[in-house]
C-alpha cells in the first residue's frame, strides 16, 4: 500500500519499495504520507483476472490481516482468559490463563499459558486464539479485546506455521470486522493532525482497496487478504479521534468504477502530474478502470517537502544499479554499459512520463517504464551504498542530466502517483472540499456506493 510534514521527519527516513517477487517486479502501489512506501506485490501466483468483487453486502465483512509473518516467538494477553484450540476441528477448546507466549518449532506449535503450563499441538497444526467462546468477531458489550505485544486486536487471532520452511517461523492472522480494521489504516497512513475531511477520503479508498484484496484473495484461495505493512496498507493498533470518526462517518462507502468495485489506489504526493495505473502496471486488467486512468488536474500538494526534488550521484552508482537491478528481474538492462542519456519516451494525458529510453556509451537503447526506472535506481548493488533520503529517487516523473562522471535527477513527487495523492488531499481539505468532492477528483467518473 507511498511519504510527510512529518513527512519530513518519518517520510524521508524510510523507504519500503516492494523489489521483487517470484521473478516478477513488484511496483509500488501506495506510498504513505507516514512516510513508508506502500507497494503492491503483484507475483506470478496471482490471476491476471479481476474478480467481481461483490458491491453490497448483506452485513459487514470481515477481513483477515497478516499482522506478524516469520516470528519466532509472540505475546498474547487481554481477558485474564482466552480460548486457544486447533484450526480446522471440532476438538476440544482449552481455556488458558493469560498471557500466553507462543513459539514454534519441528514439534509444532507451542503455547506457554500464565500459569507455566505446556500446550503442545502438533507439526503442522494451526491454532486460533479467541478472547471468549463467544462470536469472535461480536464479543460481547465490555469484553477485553486480545492484545498481541500490548496492541489491542479487535478479533481473533491465527497461527499458522511455516511447515514447509521446518516449523520454526510462524505467522499471525487478525480476523475482524473491517470497519475495525480501517480506524488502524487511516491513523497510520496520514499524519495525525490532518483535517477531518482528509481522514474520511482515506477511509473510503482504503475501505474500497481493501475489499478488493478481500475478493481476489479469497478467489484464490489465500489465507490472507492483506499485509499489515506497506505491501497492502500500512495497519497498527493504535487509532487516533479523527481517524476513528472518518472511519464511522464514512461506514459502508467504497468507490466503484465500470461496474467493478476498484483497486483504489494511493500515494503520498503526485507532484501535480498523476499517473495511470494501466501504464504502470499495463498487466492487470483492473487497472483499466476508467477512473485509474491519470487526467490533468489541478495539484493541491505544492506544501510537501518533495513536490519538487533533486538528486545527484556518480554515473557508476546509476549504472550498476541498473545492471543489479536487470540481474534481478531478467530484464535485458543487466547488459547496460555506461549512461549517455535517459529520456522521456511517451507520458500520459497529465504530461507525467510513463516510458523511458536509456542509452548507454555503446549506443545500446532500452526502455524501462517510469516506475521501473525507480526501482532500478533504487536497487541495491554490491559495494555500494544503501538508498538514503539523500540519495532516493522518489518518483519515476523524473528528467536526468548527464554530465562527465555524475547525473542530475530533478523530479516530482513520491511514489507511483496513482489515485488518491494525500497531499494533495490535505490541500483540499485545507480549502473547504468534502472527502466526496475529492474522491471524485482523484478517481474521475467513480461511483460512490455503500456496501452495506
Amino acid at each position: 500500500m507511498s511519504k510527510n510534514p512529518r513527512m519530513m521527519s518519518r517520510v524521508v527516513t524510510v523507504l519500503s519499495c516492494v523489489m521483487l517477487a517470484g521473478g516478477a517486479v513488484g511496483l509500488a502501489s501506495c506510498e504513505t504520507v507516514r512516510g513508508v512506501q506502500k507497494d503492491l506485490d503483484l507475483s506470478p501466483k496471482q490471476e491476471l483476472t479481476a474478480p467481481v468483487a461483490a458491491i453490497t453486502y448483506k452485513t459487514e465483512p470481515e477481513i483477515r490481516v497478516r499482522v506478524a509473518k516469520g516470528a519466532t516467538k509472540k505475546t498474547v494477553s487481554g481477558p485474564a482468559k482466552v480460548v486457544v484450540r486447533q484450526m480446522g476441528t471440532t476438538g476440544k477448546s482449552n481455556v488458558l490463563k493469560t498471557p500466553l507466549t507462543i513459539t514454534s518449532g519441528s514439534a509444532g506449535i507451542l503455547v506457554v499459558d500464565g500459569s507455566g503450563g505446556k500446550n503442545q499441538w502438533p507439526t503442522g497444526a494451526d491454532v486460533e486464539v479467541l478472547a471468549s467462546e463467544g462470536d469472535p468477531l461480536a464479543p460481547a458489550v465490555g469484553a477485553q479485546p486480545l492484545t498481541l505485544e500490548g496492541g489491542k486486536v479487535p478479533g481473533f487471532l491465527s497461527i499458522k506455521g511455516q511447515w514447509a520452511d521446518g516449523g520454526g517461523h510462524f505467522d499471525v492472522i487478525a480476523t475482524m470486522p473491517i470497519e475495525s480494521y480501517l480506524p488502524g489504516v487511516v491513523t497510520h497512513e496520514l499524519l495525525p493532525k490532518w483535517p477531518r475531511q482528509t481522514n474520511e477520503a482515506q477511509a473510503v479508498a482504503a475501505r474500497t482497496y481493501a475489499l478488493h484484496e478481500r475478493a481476489r484473495a479469497r478467489s484464490e484461495n489465500r489465507v490472507v487478504d492483506v499485509e499489515n505493512t506497506t505491501v497492502d496498507q500500512v495497519y497498527g493498533a493504535f487509532v487516533t479521534p479523527v481517524a476513528a470518526d472518518a472511519v464511522r462517518a464514512t461506514r459502508g462507502m467504497v468507490l466503484v468504477s465500470d461496474g467493478k468495485l476498484m483497486r483504489a489506489y494511493f500515494s503520498s504526493q503526485c507532484g501535480g502530474r498523476p499517473a495511470s495505473a494501466a501504464d504502470v502496471w499495463p498487466d492487470y486488467p483492473f487497472n483499466r478502470a476508467r477512473a485509474l486512468q491519470g487526467q490533468p488536474r489541478q495539484a493541491y500538494c505544492q506544501k510537501s517537502s518533495l513536490y519538487r526534488w533533486e538528486v545527484t550521484r556518480k554515473d557508476d552508482d546509476v549504472n550498476r544499479r541498473i545492471r543489479a537491478w536487470g540481474r534481478t528481474t531478467r530484464h535485458e538492462v543487466e547488459t547496460f554499459g555506461r549512461v549517455r542519456s535517459i529520456e522521456v519516451l511517451e507520458a500520459n494525458d497529465a504530461e507525467r512520463p510513463n516510458k523511458y529510453k536509456l542509452i548507454d556509451d555503446k549506443g545500446n537503447e532500452y526502455t524501462l517504464k517510469a516506475e521501473e526506472l525507480r526501482m532500478s535506481l533504487n536497487h541495491p548493488a554490491s559495494g555500494l551504498p544503501p538508498i538514503t533520503k539523500e540519495n532516493r529517487i522518489h518518483s519515476g516523473d523524473l528528467e536526468a542530466e548527464v554530465w562527465a562522471n555524475q547525473v542530475r535527477f530533478t523530479g516530482r513527487g513520491w511514489g507511483h502517483g496513482v489515485g488518491m495523492c494525500q497531499w494533495c488531499a490535505k490541500g483540499m481539505a485545507d480549502q473547504g472540499m468534502d472527502w466526496s468532492s475529492m474522491v471524485r477528483t482523484f478517481y474521475p467518473g467513480v461511483e460512490i456506493v455503500k456496501a452495506y
